[in-house]
């Protein structure tokens, strides 16, 4: 099994090394895909963004068996099932994994202008609805839930994989 990552600010990065140290497999980046030989396993790992577990489609023709999506919500948001849905991703192995995101000040570019729009328009519902009001602290202040008790049922799973591949 190989693990492949996406990662725009480090925080999935960190989830794939972890993983990467635990399991004892190797770990590389989706930008150096041509590596990663076909006929291997491969644990997915990519940031979400609108429940769009990025860098995804770049694996076809690849063995990718299961996917793990990282974002700063609590839970997969849409639903984890939803997430299946817009991912093409129904018979495969999903993990949500609570990362993290840069303070809105250390942004640049779109990234900066979209979530200062998103903040702005959020501000004024976020006062009545717990969720929102979070959703707007991590975007303005940052936020790092990056936990090795994350990865539990991920490593449950690998684990549980690659003992049954070496049974074969």
């Amino acid at each position: 099994m190989i693990i492949v990552y996406a990662s725009k600010t480090g925080f999935t990065k960190k989830y794939a090394s972890m993983l990467s140290e635990k399991l004892g497999v190797d770990i590389v980046d989706v930008k150096e895909l041509p590596k990663v030989p076909k006929e291997s396993e491969v644990l997915y790992l990519g940031w979400m963004k609108v429940g769009k577990v990025q860098g995804l489609q770049k694996m076809k023709g690849h063995k990718v068996v299961a996917v793990c999506g990282s974002g700063t919500g609590r839970s997969a948001e849409p639903s984890e099932e939803e997430v299946k849905r817009r991912n093409r991703i129904e018979n495969k192995s999903f993990f949500y994994l609570r990362g993290g995101c840069r303070p809105l000040r250390d942004l640049k570019g779109m990234d900066k202008v979209m979530l200062s729009m998103f903040v702005k328009a959020m501000r004024k519902s976020a006062e009545k609805d717990e969720r929102k009001k979070e959703a707007v602290e991590i975007i303005v202040h940052g936020f790092d839930g990056v936990k090795e008790e994350n990865l539990i049922p991920v490593l449950k799973w690998a684990e549980k994989r690659m003992s049954s591949l070496e049974n074969r």
